[in-house]
């Protein structure tokens, strides 16, 4: 017998005296390893690998390739374009980690980066967030028109600020984004719609849509 083969087997007996039964049967001729001992094997060699797995998963959070990331996004811009195909690219490289998405307005998202309850957000503003706060451009979008089908707009070749002063608007909430809102509504001024005929408001994308298509009215929406 090797003198590594009889440290192990020193060990186990000291382990054995250390547990209080025997993990091997003494033969006449060696040792067998006993029902007890196969079972406290197996248990030992679930927790080894347990601890292990535990250590490789300390190791990416410390590192930054696992852990929960929290990102809230505005609905209108999550369809196509820069924030699905970041997720998409997040979800490739970092596989092991947790990401928790969050569908709330622009201020909302602003205020739950302020307390710590995301992370980060992708917000459609046109104001300064503010010092406290890192930001980053990541995109421009632009406005269309939406409209029923056969409505009369639909035979101008061109659309005109001026020439939906007649027209029922489906409109967001002051609310959900007060720079964004007054920013449109000084635009639509300057261009001839002195005032938008609002005949309802919606606090997202998909509701507006779905109320122009009613049709219950036209809306200026995020391109």
């Amino acid at each position: 017998m090797g003198l590594g083969r009889l440290s192990d087997l020193v060990a186990c007996f000291i382990l054995e005296e250390e547990i209080g039964f025997k993990l091997f049967d003494r033969l006449p001729r060696g040792v067998k390893i006993s029902a007890a001992g196969k079972s406290f094997l197996a248990d030992a060699r679930r927790i080894l690998h347990e601890v292990n797995e535990a250590a490789a998963r300390a190791k990416r959070v410390a590192s930054g390739q696992s852990g929960t990331l929290r990102v809230g996004f505005v609905e209108s811009v999550s369809w196509h374009g820069v924030v699905p195909d970041s997720f998409r690219e997040f979800r490739e490289r970092q596989p092991d980690a947790e990401l928790q998405l969050k569908p709330s307005s622009s201020q909302e998202q602003t205020e739950a980066v302020h307390s710590g309850r995301l992370d980060a957000g992708f917000v459609f503003t046109i104001a300064l967030i503010g010092r406290e706060l890192a930001q980053l451009p990541v995109a421009s979008l632009n406005l269309m028109l939406a409209v029923p089908k056969g409505h009369p707009l639909t035979k101008l070749k061109k659309v005109r600020l001026c020439d939906l002063s007649d027209a029922d608007f489906v409109w967001f909430p002051r609310r959900e984004s007060p720079a964004y809102y007054d920013r449109l509504m000084h635009e639509c001024f300057r261009g001839g719609l002195k005032s938008p005929h609002v005949v309802q408001e919606a606090v997202n994308e998909a509701t507006i849509l779905s109320l122009v298509s009613c049709p219950l009215g036209v809306a200026l929406n995020l391109a």
